[in-house]
């Protein structure tokens, strides 16, 4: 990035690829805005230095790492993982169940990736 400063204005020249969505995202928005995108960006640095103080102070080391979103199929994976982890690790705590033609204690079954799936469809979060 080249930063130019004079007749009381800052000026800046900003590139990045196109190798991710969230990048093709932005450069979308910037390029949509015009001659607005100065005030986003200005809104946007100021909200990130407001939850990151200590960025604007004087000789701090600036590290920021881009991560990448994850995709509505990653994060619906996550959830699922997490949820049958919970599930069994509850189902592990709880007393054996014999079954009707045994004596046999058996534990309780966790659910399936189906019932998983039944179950996180219904989750309005994932509809974004």
């Amino acid at each position: 990035m080249t930063a130019l400063h004079r007749d009381d204005k800052f000026r800046f020249t900003l590139q990045w690829g196109t190798d991710a969505q969230e990048k093709i995202t932005v450069g979308t928005l910037l390029e949509q805005l015009g001659n607005k995108k100065s005030y986003l960006v200005i809104v946007a640095v100021m909200e990130y230095i407001q939850r990151h103080p200590e960025i604007a102070a004087p000789g701090a080391e600036v590290k920021i790492a881009y991560q990448p979103m994850q995709t509505k199929e990653q994060l619906m994976e996550m959830v699922k993982a997490m949820t049958k982890a919970a599930v069994e690790e509850f189902l592990a705590g709880k007393s054996l169940v014999p079954t009707e033609d045994s004596q046999q204690a058996v534990p309780p079954a966790g659910p399936s990736d189906q019932d998983l799936d039944t179950m996180l469809a219904g989750l309005k979060f994932f509809d974004m």
